[in-house]
């Protein structure tokens, strides 16, 4: 993952705006990782928090600054990247599989681990309900809003880039304060005890979760070919990016993490045979 963040950085040589010399850091990023396990609801959320150093060392061996431009507008791609990494890894480890889930109708369906209740997904999510809650409201505020001669100032229409930025202000405006950190054993004791008295989940699949995932997994590889339709499969992609990016403004970074949410992983296909151009920056 580093390799490919990397490669899309600079290391500057000189003071000037812009760089008046650049070159990739020859031993690519330096990161200190944080993990979390929980989110701020209290609820199981892995994750992994990335520190960035903004030096990278150049060619001649001195250290120099990061052209941090190129490393903003890759992280969604390093972001995906990340993702599919991590369920190939967690899928190939345990003999796991994922599907894809409409959250929301009419947006891109985000891949889970197949075989686990979609109750026992959305026991997980308070705190996206909560953000959806608060999104239907700037949303209806953005659609109704008016100028000083009573027209309306935006479109009838919430364009997907307005929308990110209102899910931004909606995340920022419910967000939790953090909670005291507690010992993992403590906190998977409390979640199990939690997912059977609210989530609706029947106990003994609870218990057995990793048996049924299991299940469902052997039953996905059976129907589904380890073969791709590039063809088809770079039309929803270039599709999807059109759409979600103000009507055909996009890089090949939006095509690449676009990519990566559409191949990964594919549940007959193991982690190793990724497509190599897809790691390419």
């Amino acid at each position: 993952m580093f390799s490919t963040a990397s490669s899309s950085c600079r290391v500057t040589g000189g003071w000037t705006s812009p760089p008046s010399r650049t070159a990739r850091p020859p031993g690519g990023l330096v990161a200190a990782r944080f993990r979390h396990y929980e989110a701020r609801s209290g609820r199981p959320l892995l994750r992994d928090h990335l520190l960035l150093s903004m030096k990278g060392q150049r060619l001649d061996g001195k250290w120099g600054s990061i052209h941090t431009l190129a490393l903003h507008e890759n992280t969604v791609a390093v972001s995906a990247l990340y993702n599919e990494l991590v369920a190939a890894e967690v899928c190939e480890a345990l003999g796991l599989a994922t599907e894809p889930r409409t959250v929301t109708p009419g947006r891109r369906p985000v891949k889970e681990i197949a075989g686990v209740p979609h109750e026992l997904i959305r026991w997980t999510s308070r705190r996206s309900d909560q953000i959806a809650a608060c999104l239907a409201d700037l949303e209806h505020e953005y659609v109704i809003a008016v100028d000083d001669d009573g027209e309306l100032k935006f479109l009838p229409v919430v364009s997907e880039r307005a929308r990110a930025k209102m899910n931004q202000m909606a995340a920022h405006k419910t967000r939790p304060s953090k909670q005291k950190t507690r010992p993992l054993a403590q906190l998977r004791a409390w979640w199990k005890t939690s997912a059977i008295l609210n989530s609706g989940v029947a106990v003994d699949v609870i218990d057995s979760l990793l048996e049924y995932a299991r299940a469902a997994a052997a039953a996905i590889r059976s129907r589904v070919a380890a073969v791709v339709d590039v063809a088809l499969a770079a039309v929803d992609v270039a599709a999807t990016v059109f759409v979600m990016n103000d009507g055909g403004r996009f890089h090949r970074r939006h095509l690449l993490a676009e990519t990566r949410r559409h191949l990964a992983p594919c549940p007959a296909r193991p982690a190793a045979a990724t497509p190599a151009w897809t790691t390419e920056s």
